[in-house]
């Protein structure tokens, strides 16, 4: 079902990157890894990813930020955005929901994630019928 669907995930942490990239690699998800806050909106133009997972701490940049360039940039900004965050839930949540996020998740464990991102894009797949980057797939 999840068969050769990109995800970018941005998050500076390499043993999230692991984790989540074990998990996702169980379901047939293929993740490109970005370390660098501000290589995020770049490698989401260059791969045209089915969703960004997005961190909101970075030592480089902030990552509501990120998810506002990601939404104002015209290459970017129909790619829907899973932001997940260990900071301030209630907080994160809020903000990144107003910024345009798809949705938000607590930075738990990979598996939560996983769970998250497959609700994520089998909801955007109903409701627009086709790929979040405009493209049949």
């Amino acid at each position: 079902m999840a068969e050769g669907r990109q995800i970018l995930l941005a998050d500076d942490d390499e043993q999230v990157q692991r984790a989540v990239t074990r998990v996702a690699a169980k379901s047939g998800y293929h993740v490109i890894h970005v370390t660098s806050g501000g290589d995020v909106v770049r490698r989401a133009a260059e791969t045209k990813p089915e969703l960004v997972v997005l961190d909101i701490a970075f030592p480089d940049a902030d990552g509501r930020d990120i998810l506002s360039a990601l939404k104002a940039d015209a290459r970017t900004a129909a790619i829907p955005v899973l932001v997940w965050s260990g900071r301030d839930p209630q907080s994160d949540r809020k903000i990144a929901l107003d910024l345009g996020a798809e949705d938000y998740v607590e930075k738990t464990d990979a598996q939560d994630l996983l769970r998250k991102i497959q609700r994520v894009l089998q909801r955007l797949h109903l409701d627009r019928g086709a790929s979040p980057t405009g493209t049949s797939r």
